[in-house]
Parts: C-alpha cells; sequence; structure tokens
C-alpha cells in the first residue's frame, strides 16, 4: 500500500511539474539578439569601461541616468520638430509612434534579457516581453568578492507591473531616436565643410552653423561632445540600428538637413516633398534625404573611422557594429578564424616584441599608414624570413581601453567565430609582455604613445584579455611563423654579429678593417715560412 500511495504522489507531483512549463517557453535566443549585457568576469575588470558616463540610450541603463540629461532630451526633441513645417509636425509623430509600436517586440528581441523575461498579462494575454525602462529590469547588488554586479530581478509583481504599461518602453524609444537624430545632424551641420561648394559659401556654411550653435549644450563643448560619443558606442547603451534607419526615413521626406540639391531627373514626389528630391545619393529612388542616417552615422564617429577609404557596413547591428567595421578589412577572406581549420587554433605560445627583435626581426609600421587590424604581414610571404614584421599603426590613448573593451565584449557575446579584434588583442598582449617590448614597438611607430609614460600602455594592453575566452585565432600562423624565425640559430648568430659588429657605420667600419688586417697579417705570417 505504501508503494502504490508513493507512486500515485509522484505522479502528482510531475503532473504539477509540468504545469510549470509554458507551451510557448524558448530555449533558443531570438536571431535578432544583438545588444548584449556584459559578461561578469569581463566586466569586473573595469566596469567603469562598459557604464555610460553622461547619456543612457535604451532599456539596460535608464534608470541610472540624472534628470538633468532627460530634460535636455526633451529640449532636443523640440529642436528637432522644429526642423519639420508646422503642419506635419502632427502627422509625422503619429507616423513615428505607430513604427514603433508596430516593431516592439522585434526591438525587444534584439536586447538579451528579452529572451528570459517572459510574463503573463494581467488580462491573459499572450506571453509578452516586458523589460520596460521606468522599473528597469537590473538592481545592483554585491557579488561574495564585494564586488557590484547587475542581476536581473524577476519577481512577479514587478514583472506584471512593466506588461501592463507598453507606452513607457515606445516612449523611452522615441525620446532616445529623436535626440540621437538631432545631436548627429547639429554635429555635422557644425563641422561640415561643404566640399561640393566654392570656398566663400564654405566660409559662409560654417559660421552660420558655429554661431547657432556655440551656446549648445552639448556642440558647444568639445569635451562633453567626446563624452557622449564615448558613450554611443557601449554594447549596453544601443538602440537597434534598424529602427534609428527607419525612423530616419520617415522625417527624411521633408528637409530637415537644411540642404537645397539639385532635383533628380523626372522626379515624382509629391509638391509638398518636391524640394527634397535630390541627386545626392544614387540608391535612393527618391525623396532622399541629403544624407542617409549611415552616413550621418560615419561622421559622428568619424574620429574612429581612421582608414578613410573604407565603407561601412550596409546594416550595422547597432553603433558598437558600426564602429567594430571601421577596423575590418573589406573581404574577410578565407584565412580567417574557422574551427575546422586547423591553422586558425589558439595560439599556444609567441615570443615577446624584445626577444623577437634580439633574433633580428624589426618591427614597421604599414606604408601608407593602416588603422585596419587585418593588415599586418602575410605569414605566407618572405618579409618574417627577411626579418621585418609590418603591422597596422595603433594609436593609444585615454578612450583606447573603453573602445576596445566594448568591441572585445561585443565579439565575444555575438562573434564568436569571427573575433578578429579579440584575436589582434591576444596577439599584441603576446607580443607586449613589459616596458621594454612597449618602448620597442613605440620607438618603431608601429605604437603611437598618447598615454604618457609606456609601462601605462603595457599595462593596458596586459589587462585588456582578462576574462576573454579565445576560440581560434586567425594570427596563429603568423605566430608560429615569428617562433620559426626565433627559433633558427643562424638568425640569433647574424643579429649578434649585427649587434655586437656592425652596430654603427664607424664599428662596421673598424670590424671590416680589423678583418682586413688579420688576413693580410696572417697572409704575411704564412709567407714568412716559405
Amino acid at each position: 500500500m505504501a508503494g502504490g500511495s508513493g507512486s500515485a504522489s509522484t505522479s502528482i507531483d510531475i503532473e504539477e511539474l509540468l504545469k510549470d512549463f509554458p507551451d510557448r517557453m524558448q530555449t533558443t535566443l531570438p536571431e535578432e539578439m544583438c545588444i548584449y549585457h556584459v559578461p561578469v568576469d569581463i566586466r569586473q575588470v573595469n566596469k567603469d569601461a562598459y557604464t555610460p558616463q553622461v547619456i543612457c540610450i535604451g532599456p539596460i541603463h535608464q534608470k541610472n541616468e540624472n534628470q538633468f540629461m532627460k530634460e535636455l532630451k526633451r529640449r532636443y526633441f523640440k529642436q528637432f520638430l522644429d526642423r519639420l513645417p508646422v503642419g506635419k509636425r502632427k502627422p509625422v509623430l503619429e507616423d513615428l509612434v505607430e513604427t514603433i509600436k508596430g516593431r516592439v517586440d522585434k526591438i525587444r528581441n534584439c536586447y538579451e534579457d528579452a529572451a528570459y523575461e517572459l510574463c503573463k498579462d494581467p488580462k491573459g494575454c499572450e506571453f509578452k516581453i516586458h523589460n520596460c525602462y521606468e522599473d528597469a529590469a537590473f538592481e545592483l547588488r554585491k557579488d561574495p568578492k564585494d564586488r557590484e554586479v547587475e542581476i536581473l530581478d524577476c519577481s512577479e509583481d514587478d514583472s506584471s507591473k512593466r506588461c501592463e504599461d507598453q507606452k513607457v518602453f515606445w516612449k523611452m524609444i522615441l525620446w532616445d531616436a529623436v535626440f540621437i537624430f538631432e545631436l548627429f545632424l547639429k554635429n555635422r551641420e557644425f563641422k561640415e565643410d561643404k566640399k561640393s561648394q566654392g570656398k566663400e559659401d564654405t566660409e559662409k556654411y560654417q559660421e552660420k552653423y558655429q554661431e547657432k550653435y556655440k551656446y549648445d549644450y552639448i556642440i558647444a563643448k568639445p569635451w562633453l561632445r567626446s563624452a557622449v560619443q564615448r558613450d554611443l558606442i557601449l554594447l549596453e547603451n544601443q538602440l537597434p540600428f534598424f529602427i534609428l534607419q527607419v525612423l530616419y526615413g520617415i522625417v527624411s521626406k521633408y528637409n530637415i538637413t537644411g540642404y537645397s540639391c539639385p532635383p533628380k531627373t523626372g522626379c515624382s514626389c509629391l509638391p509638398e516633398t518636391d524640394k527634397t528630391c535630390c541627386s545626392c545619393l544614387p540608391e535612393t529612388d527618391c525623396c532622399c534625404p541629403c544624407i542617409a542616417f549611415r552616413e550621418l552615422t560615419c561622421t559622428f564617429f568619424k574620429k574612429y573611422n581612421k582608414n578613410k577609404n573604407k565603407t561601412s557596413p550596409e546594416k550595422p547591428l547597432h553603433f558598437t557594429d558600426l564602429v567594430r567595421s571601421f577596423f575590418l578589412p573589406k573581404d574577410l577572406n578565407t584565412k580567417d578564424p574557422n574551427p575546422k581549420d586547423p591553422s586558425s587554433q589558439t595560439i599556444k605560445k609567441h615570443y615577446r616584441a624584445t626577444r623577437l627583435h634580439q633574433a633580428g626581426m624589426k618591427f614597421k609600421p604599414k606604408k601608407p599608414v593602416e588603422y585596419n587590424i587585418k593588415s599586418w604581414t602575410d605569414p605566407e610571404d618572405d618579409s618574417i624570413e627577411k626579418g621585418k614584421l609590418y603591422l597596422p599603426t595603433l594609436e593609444i590613448d585615454d578612450h583606447t581601453e573603453c573602445l576596445f573593451r566594448n568591441l572585445m565584449a561585443l565579439e565575444q557575446c555575438h562573434y564568436p567565430y569571427e573575433a578578429f579584434i579579440c584575436g589582434y588583442v591576444i596577439f599584441l598582449d603576446f607580443l607586449v609582455d613589459t616596458k621594454e617590448d612597449a618602448d620597442l614597438l613605440i620607438k618603431s611607430e608601429v605604437i603611437v604613445n598618447m598615454l604618457g609614460e609606456s609601462d601605462g600602455v603595457a599595462k593596458l594592453i596586459n589587462k585588456l584579455c582578462q576574462g576573454i575566452a579565445e576560440v581560434s585565432s586567425c594570427y596563429n600562423r603568423l605566430a608560429q611563423a615569428l617562433d620559426k624565425y626565433y627559433d633558427s640559430r643562424f638568425n640569433k648568430r647574424k643579429a649578434y654579429l649585427r649587434r655586437h659588429y656592425f652596430k654603427n657605420v664607424w664599428i662596421g667600419t673598424g670590424t671590416v678593417v680589423g678583418l682586413i688586417v688579420l688576413f693580410i697579417t696572417l697572409g704575411n705570417f704564412v709567407r714568412s715560412f716559405f
């Protein structure tokens, strides 16, 4: 009897247990997901590098934004509306709101926590995603090591409250998107030199907008403009790029840029929008803005795009992804990481720069100067055999750590098998181990040091890789070629002779003369016996 009772009890428990699993529960991540929370083991190395200091964009950090910046967003919103025709402001706003509402689920699926925060609507609707910003799903607490980490507050009451009010979410998207539009437009107007116009027109244009924005809270302050720019590349501080493009496409039907462009031939636009039909962008059929949002974005982040001829991707995921593309080659060829390719395995060992230099290796910057992280010497050519390694130039300043940390965090979460920047930094970490290694690369003009002490450069490079997991490396073959060069006894002996006997012209000349005298003396000595 006891056994039967136990079986019945177990059966009931199992049925109760199965009720805890909703029919639509997902075990896979949404394919739209691209905005992540930085993993704790990476964040704890330097959490400030991932946290916005001035402006908060998107739902993750909204509750931490100060009231003044919230007010500033609303001022920018009003200034942006002033760019639109008076009679079109209300219908444009309605169009923007309806566009966001129609894409709420797609927008939320771009955020990592959207995959886990599912709850039932109080009215009995289907499961909804509820990372609305007013309550913010993230709270701070201290971990066992007394570090503050962000965790998800999944209490049922708070979840239901967030799910009830969808308004706060689309309003947040609207405020943040329009703030970005106005900021980018002001930045371009303030700095653009209008190359297509004459010098006199250019000077008038610059004088007009410099006078207009000289008291603007962000544009007029270079340090603040730089701080906002820094915040807008943070992985956790993003809006999906697709929604920004869609919303900008709605407002760009009107002359919001202040430009007057030559009309397109055979343009069929409506009379009220005829002025905006232009020939600026051939890929746009009609009613095109005088500058596409992608181009407007590239102008704002121009300082990170060192390769002037580098084109940005057509469909970046967000600003962090766009900036990452600036450091990548145009064509990601088949030599890049492939987990099935033995040559793309992780680097097991690699000699640092000073040791390679002792074996005769010379470090050279690419000419013309390139900032593409993949523009290293190809290990298949004969440059390494000749003792020369050509590297892209790397500028290191106060923003470098924040930049690389967020790009590497994006790769760890979204591009684990295409982690080109992680691979680059890890390879660089092998080269730079001490202050002397940093000094050598700085002296070789491979690294441009804007930090001050070279010791700071070495420490920065060494710390960047903490918490980073490497799946494969496209620099493995290059590392093997350098190790082979270093292990060659011939190269070491040749380098030793060059350092001690041919260090400069005078020592080299003296060495040659000494050898000649030695051979003459030996010859005379031999002849004396015959």
